[in-house]
Formats: structure tokens, C-alpha cells, sequence
């Protein structure tokens, strides 16, 4: 099975989730200095950051089930 863009689009997705939780749960304090505006629009909190990997997850289960991923 070949990679297509849907899993593409995916396996990209899955990085920036892994990303955003890493520095939700570890560099929080880096997150609010680094940007300081953006922190303001865009919090990043654990419960947000949770949940958008429990989505992605789920996403990724229904491309799976699909024949859409190649793992």
C-alpha cells in the first residue's frame, strides 16, 4: 500500500500534536515567554492539548480501519 496525501496530511498532523503536547505538559513557562502575544490568543493548556491528541488519535484509528494508513 502506497502512501497517499491523506496520510501524509495525517502523519503531519500527528507530529504537530505530539509537538503541542510536549510543550503543553513540559515547557509551559517557555511557551508564555517565547510568545507573549500569541499566549494571549492561542493558551496552550493540558486539557486542550489532551484532546486534540485523542482526536487525532481517533482520526487516525478511522484512516486505519479504512485501508488509508500504512503502518
Amino acid at each position: 500500500m502506497a502512501i497517499n496525501i491523506e496520510a501524509t496530511i495525517w502523519y503531519l498532523v500527528l507530529l504537530d500534536c505530539v509537538g503541542s503536547n510536549v510543550v503543553a505538559w513540559f515547557f509551559t513557562d517557555w511557551y508564555h515567554d517565547k510568545f507573549e502575544v500569541l499566549h494571549k490568543y492561542f493558551p496552550l493548556t493540558k486539557s486542550w492539548a489532551f484532546m486534540y491528541l485523542i482526536l487525532v488519535l481517533w482520526v487516525g484509528w478511522l484512516l486505519y480501519r479504512l485501508e488509508i494508513l500504512p503502518w
